[in-house]
């Protein structure tokens, strides 16, 4: 299906304003960029018929408007994946299993994850976060939760580390089809479904929490998901812009967990939390 695209710039004190505006007017997805002018370039995608616009805020104008022939965007992807390194130990090789091995680079640990679905394979920097934080645990013996699995790249990391035991779940129905594709190519087991945490049993059962989601879908759930863990039991946050940082500790603060390490790369931050030392 093809697409209409749709170039407005707005003055940054309205951005958010247009934004509501325009998912009222039934947008598939919002994009912006800054403006040589100071203002903001939003991309609006609509579906072909889509009406037109109305817009009245000051300053604010459509600057193009042009429908765009269907993309598989990810068959282009593939076309110019390449192998990359990703954290301190691990290479990941994106291509479809028939390529040509590659060499991996000495002290690193290749996963094979083909870009397949929107799922991240890692190159993002709220994946390479969350995979930094899991390097420096010792998972040895360790149950682990990774809530919002996506590709399972997480879990795969945690079993490296040592984890016995790796639950992978995610809202998106084919998400731990694809998981499950990748546990195969790679040789791990992890156990993975598709659904929300309150499908998991109502009881303490894991060591670690990996949850690389942004806070606006997964705040909610955050009680229900400390419940999951042990006495002493930790938690990985990533997914987080730089400038939400501080409403998620405070969130986690007040569940009773406490910032122990981080790690920051451009916009994105991520978290381990922890409950105070001695706590029960």
């Amino acid at each position: 299906m093809p697409y209409l695209r749709r170039l407005f710039l707005v003055p940054p004190d309205f951005e958010d304003a247009l934004s509501a505006d325009l998912w009222s007017a039934g947008t598939l997805g919002v994009r912006s960029d800054a403006a040589p002018d100071g203002r903001v370039l939003l991309e609006a995608w609509f579906a072909p018929e889509a009406p037109a616009v109305e817009i009245d805020w000051p300053g604010t104008e459509l600057t193009a408007e042009e429908v765009v022939p269907e993309t598989d965007w990810l068959a282009v992807y593939r076309e110019r994946a390449q192998p990359f390194a990703v954290a301190s130990t691990l290479f990941v090789d994106p291509r479809e299993p028939e390529e040509p091995a590659v060499a991996v680079p000495e002290g690193r640990t290749l996963l094979r994850l083909p870009a397949r679905a929107a799922f991240g394979i890692g190159s993002h920097e709220s994946t390479s976060l969350a995979l930094e934080l899991i390097e420096t645990l010792d998972l040895a013996g360790k149950a682990v939760l990774d809530a919002g699995t996506g590709t399972g790249v997480l879990c795969f990391a945690a079993l490296l580390r040592g984890a016995r035991l790796a639950v992978g779940y995610d809202v998106d129905p084919a998400s731990p089809f694809h998981a499950r594709d990748n546990s195969r190519l790679n040789g791990f087991r992890p156990l993975l479904f598709a659904g929300f945490s309150h499908a998991l049993r109502d009881a303490p059962r894991f060591d670690l929490a990996l949850i690389n989601i942004v806070p606006e879908q997964i705040l909610p759930e955050m009680p229900a998901l400390t419940r999951q863990l042990l006495p002493g039991g930790e938690l990985i946050l990533s997914g987080i812009l730089s400038e939400r940082g501080r409403q998620v500790l405070d969130r986690m603060r007040g569940l009773g967990y406490g910032e122990v390490d981080r790690r920051e790369a451009g916009d994105w931050v991520a978290f381990r939390v922890a409950p105070p030392s001695g706590t029960p």
